[in-house]
C-alpha cells in the first residue's frame, strides 16, 4: 500500500519507526475492515465461514444506507468484492482491484491508483475539506470533517434532480501477462483467489529456494484439498 501511495502522492511519509500504525485513516473517518475479523496464526482464512461474513455484511450494508451523501468503497479482493457486490448507487462508488498482499500486488494492485481516485471522488462531493490526508507520519490526530445536512453534489455527468440509485463502479481488472484477466461477476467462495494463483506460481518457480518452492507447494495443495472436500461436502448435501 504504501509504494502505491508513495507514486501517487510523492510527499507521502509512512508510519515512523517502520511501524503499521494506520490511525491517522481512522481518525479521519476511515473504516478499516476485514471480511473476517479473527485468524488462526500462519492459516489464511481459518476463520471463514464461522459468523464474521453476516457480521460484516450488515456493517457494510449499514454504512450504504446511513451515510446518504455518499462513500467510497474500496473492495480489495474478491472476498472484499463480494461483501460489496450490492453497492451501486448513484450516491455511492466501489473502486475494485485484486488484493495489495505481496502474493497479489503485482498482478493489478500496482498502479490502481485508488488512493487519488479515492479523493478525487470525495473533493466532487464534499468540496476540498472532504479529501483524505494519506501521510502517516503525523504527530497530531487528522478529524475527520463534519457532515453536514446538505444536498449531495451531483458529478458534471449527471443533471440535477435526476440522481438515479444505481451508480458507477469502477473494475479494475486483474493483468496476466501485460494483458486484463477475464472479467469475474460472481465469486464461488471466500478464498483469495489472487493469493492462491500467486502461490501456484511461486511453487513451480525455478528461481525460489527448495525450502520456500516445498513450502509454496504444500500450501498450494492445501488449499486444493479444502476445495475439493467443501465440493463433496456441497454434492452430500444436495444429494440428501
Amino acid at each position: 500500500m504504501f509504494k502505491e501511495l508513495k507514486d501517487s502522492y510523492p510527499t507521502f511519509n509512512p508510519p515512523p519507526k517502520n511501524g503499521g500504525l494506520l490511525t491517522p485513516w481512522a481518525d479521519q473517518g476511515i473504516l478499516l475492515l476485514n471480511t473476517c475479523l479473527t485468524v488462526q496464526a500462519h492459516e489464511a482464512n481459518s476463520h471463514s465461514n464461522k459468523g464474521w461474513e453476516p457480521f460484516t455484511q450488515k456493517v457494510i450494508d449499514l454504512v450504504a444506507k446511513v451515510r446518504t451523501r455518499g462513500v467510497v468503497f474500496l473492495a480489495w479482493g474478491a472476498p472484499a468484492q463480494k461483501r460489496c457486490a450490492k453497492i451501486s448507487g448513484g450516491k455511492h462508488i466501489v473502486l475494485k482491484a485484486v488484493h495489495p498482499s505481496p502474493l497479489s500486488a503485482a498482478r493489478g494492485w500496482f498502479g490502481c491508483g485508488h488512493f487519488k481516485k479515492t479523493n478525487e471522488w470525495l473533493e466532487t462531493r464534499y468540496g476540498k475539506e472532504g479529501v483524505i490526508n494519506w501521510d502517516l507520519n503525523v504527530q497530531k490526530p487528522i478529524k475527520a470533517p463534519g457532515v453536514k445536512d446538505e444536498p449531495v453534489k451531483v458529478a458534471g455527468s449527471q443533471k440535477a434532480g435526476q440522481v438515479k440509485e444505481d451508480g458507477p463502479v469502477t473494475e479494475l481488472p486483474e493483468v496476466k501477462g501485460g494483458k486484463p484477466a477475464t472479467k469475474k461477476e460472481e465469486f464461488d467462495d471466500e478464498e483469495d483467489e489472487d493469493a492462491i494463483e500467486a502461490l501456484e506460481e511461486l511453487a513451480k518457480s525455478d528461481a525460489v529456494e527448495p525450502p520456500e518452492k516445498e513450502a509454496a507447494k504444500e500450501a498450494v495443495d492445501g488449499k486444493a484439498q479444502e476445495a475439493s472436500e467443501s465440493q463433496d461436502e456441497d454434492k452430500e448435501n444436495h444429494s440428501d
